[in-house]
């Protein structure tokens, strides 16, 4: 049979319960590893409910950032509609300045040709052949001649030989013509000379080129009377009315910079106020409102913008209510002399001074704020607009929001809802909210000068380029009208 061994007291035990009594004989401390192990799963668990929080955080945050980037995408895409509205109608306005290029020739070749025509004296009846069209080389180039000196009398005789260089020299030729717009040709020979009618003479070929030849009448005459200049031919200026059913969405604001950024762009603007005592003046620096008086209010010294006339008028106040209408058209018209565009503040909610205005047949442009308000009044301001349109015609207006916030999903779902309802009546773009638009009153001026390079100054350069692709301005023609000394 064989003996074990007695154990080693100093050898370590391997089982669990002789380590415990190993450990407690020796004075040693067991060392329990669950608690590292607990350790461990501890921070397995916190990572895994880490990840699920970063993963619920992302999942809310997806739909802003797909929100954002639509709207970014949305803007982009305005942005290259605008662009290319705007090289469509830069095409369109070349090609109208060409066609009218091309009239203007056509017309003054045929007032050139119908003059001619008119001027050229019936050729008298000869007993001999006329002789070929191509029998004389043809004339040399215009040359200024000098001024001739004052002749002498002349006494001219049907049987003289020596003829007048002025006179024809055969019956083929136009009669009444100077020498130096004639080649020298040689004497007929063998031709009886023809009697010369009243228009051959000396005199009568002065006249005739003094009648159709404004710049050769210095040469035959010292002095020469003055000319009226005729007046320049103004076509009527167009009229965009903005309309408002409620305050507080921006129609003043929109009309002043509206007609300062019209103004940078070389328009000359009358901006018409209908409210007695409106805050349309402060926008330009003034200080005071003086109903009634037209002022005009004009740009710094080294600008090149065009100044901008405005007035304040009470309907009320003009004439009894009969006439009411009557007189505040005439004194917008009176006042719309000489200017490229008109643009008329309405009252708020009033329905009487747009009815007169409608006389006018304006555009109308109602602001409206991304609200439900908004949403609600669209309505009612098309019937409104449906029942009392210019000359029995239905003048339905547009529409564009004003203090837009692009990031607010209230705002882009507004814009959706008044998209289904307006279609094309709401403008592709917006005039987004910013407090550069109040501050800038604040200052007394639009905030086109208080803030030029703001995103708000962009929107009012969109909207003021589709105001001028709506209607364009009233323009002054100088044709024929010739230039004066002062």
């Amino acid at each position: 049979m064989t003996e074990h061994a007695p154990p080693d007291p100093n050898e370590t035990p391997e089982d669990v319960a002789s380590l415990f009594s190993w450990a407690n004989l020796h004075g040693g401390k067991y060392r329990d590893f669950s608690a590292s192990r607990a350790q461990m799963r501890e921070k397995a668990r916190q990572r895994v409910q880490q990840a699920i929080e970063e993963e619920r955080l992302r999942m809310y945050q997806d739909p802003e950032a797909q929100r954002a980037a639509e709207s970014a995408r949305a803007a982009e895409e305005t942005r290259q509609r605008e662009l290319a509205a705007q090289l469509t109608a830069h095409e369109a306005a070349q090609r109208a300045a060409q066609e009218r290029t091309r009239q203007a020739a056509e017309l003054a070749a045929q007032l050139a040709a119908q003059q001619a025509k008119a001027a050229q004296p019936a050729a008298p009846q000869a007993a001999w052949p006329q002789p070929p069209q191509d029998r004389y080389p043809a004339p040399p180039p215009y040359r200024q001649p000098p001024p001739p000196a004052a002749p002498a009398p002349l006494q001219e005789d049907a049987s003289s030989h020596n003829r007048a260089p002025w006179l024809p020299s055969d019956a083929h030729e136009s009669a009444g013509r100077p020498a130096w717009l004639m080649p020298e040709r040689p004497e007929s020979i063998g031709q009886p000379a023809l009697p010369p009618s009243p228009e051959d003479t000396l005199q009568g070929s002065r006249d005739r080129l003094v009648s159709r030849w404004f710049a050769l009448r210095s040469i035959f005459e010292d002095n020469v009377p003055a000319q009226s200049v005729p007046a320049p031919a103004v076509a009527r200026a167009p009229v965009l009315a903005v309309f408002s059913l409620a305050g507080g969405v921006g129609k003043t604001s929109l009309v002043a910079t509206l007609g300062r950024v019209l103004s940078a762009r070389g328009e000359r603007v009358l901006l018409v106020d209908t409210a007695a005592y409106g805050l349309l003046p402060f926008f330009f620096g003034a200080r005071d409102q003086r109903p009634g008086l037209l002022r005009t209010f004009s740009p710094p010294v080294a600008s090149g913008d065009a100044p901008i006339q405005m007035i304040t008028l009470d309907p009320e106040t003009l004439s009894p209510d009969a006439a009411a209408g009557e007189a505040l058209t005439a004194e917008i018209q009176k006042h719309a002399r000489g200017v490229s565009r008109v643009i008329v503040d309405l009252a708020t909610a009033s329905g009487a001074t747009t009815r007169r205005i409608m006389r006018l047949s304006p555009q109308v442009l109602v602001p409206l704020v991304p609200d439900m308000c908004s949403v609600v009044s669209v309505s009612s301001i098309d019937a409104f607009f449906d029942h009392n349109g210019s000359t029995g015609r239905p003048a339905l207006p547009h529409y564009v929001l004003n203090q837009f916030d692009p990031s607010l999903p209230l705002h882009l779902d507004i814009r959706e809802v008044l998209r289904e309802q307006l279609g094309d009546r709401l403008l592709p773009f917006t005039l987004r909210h910013a407090p550069a638009v109040s501050e800038a009153l604040a200052e007394g001026m639009t905030v086109l000068d208080y803030a030029p390079n703001s995103a708000v100054t962009e929107d009012y350069a969109s909207l003021a380029g589709w105001v001028k692709n709506l209607s364009a301005p009233a323009s002054t023609s100088f044709r024929g009208v010739r230039w004066s000394e002062r």
